[in-house]
């Protein structure tokens, strides 16, 4: 029962609740507690909900088993569903850039109240623990699109902490600055969503394992019996999964049978001892 809600999807379940919850109390206390900055920081959290469906149907997509059409499974549409969250972060923080900047050339600012004050400290607490539960679920299962999710709760907490201290300046004298952390609140969400396209873009172009896993695997392949030494490893990652090619020598005197074997005991060691792999083709050669 317990493993059923620390899963991607309960992660993902739990995120759209919550978001749900926080953008009907942001966007009450921004209008009745007169706060541009958290009726910003309101739409911020709509998107954040179709963020999270995004996320959950291509989740419910990763865990199709590989078929004719997708030799490889269908991983890839979890990192779709990260990209996917990272246009929307992009489409999120340039509308709220341009209202507040609006709101600043046309001088359309009023102080907000403490509604609003209580309504922004609420949503810091909450995205906080929902960060942390997030963040701790994607490094569990490697889901990049959870990762996503979870660099959203992380920047939604600076997004409502710059909101508080606009909110907090404009209620003491200033009530420009209101708008002014509108702005900053676009600045942050722009940010975080140019981090996610970075990362994610470079496992839609089939980017290579990083240098230290592939040596690790090679030093690992090296040290097992009947092998001489692994010349090179390879690969593509495919979602958060591993497809792996090597070339390993081993003695040449052995029979084609023997290093069918060996390349079949190859593949079960790493497959045993380096979750991230899904599957490793391993080439035999003589050693000279």
């Amino acid at each position: 029962m317990l493993k059923s809600i620390h899963t991607p999807i309960a992660c993902t379940r739990l995120s759209l609740v919550v978001n749900v919850v926080l953008f009907a109390l942001k966007l009450f206390a921004g209008i009745y507690g007169r706060s541009q900055a958290l009726v910003a920081d309101a739409l911020n959290s709509l998107l954040d909900i179709v963020a999270n469906i995004i996320v959950w149907f291509g989740l419910r997509i990763a865990r199709k088993p590989p078929d004719r059409e997708h030799p490889y499974g269908h991983g890839n549409a979890d990192t779709i569903a990260a990209v996917l969250v990272a246009l929307i972060l992009v489409v999120t923080g340039g509308y709220i850039g341009r209202e507040s900047l609006d709101s600043i050339i046309n001088h359309n600012f009023r102080t907000p109240t403490y509604l609003a004050t209580a309504a922004a400290l609420f949503t810091i607490i909450v995205k906080g623990i929902l960060y942390k539960y997030t963040v701790n679920i994607g490094r569990r299962f490697r889901s990049q699109a959870v990762m996503a999710n979870a660099q959203d709760h992380k920047a939604d907490v600076v997004v409502s902490a710059g909101t508080l201290v606009g909110i907090i300046l404009a209620q003491i004298e200033y009530p420009i600055l209101d708008p002014i952390a509108g702005l900053w609140v676009a600045f942050f969400i722009l940010k975080q969503a140019v981090a996610i396209l970075k990362e994610n873009f470079s496992t839609l172009m089939v980017s290579s394992p990083d240098i230290a896993r592939q040596e690790n695997i090679k030093k690992f392949i090296s040290d097992l019996d009947n092998v001489v030494a692994a010349k090179w490893v390879k690969g593509r990652q495919v979602g958060t999964d591993y497809y792996l090619d090597s070339a390993v020598m081993v003695r040449g005197d052995i029979s084609v049978r023997e290093g069918h074997e060996i390349a079949h005991s190859i593949r079960s060691a790493v497959i045993d001892n380096f979750p991230e792999v899904a599957d490793i083709l391993v080439h035999i050669e003589p050693d000279e």
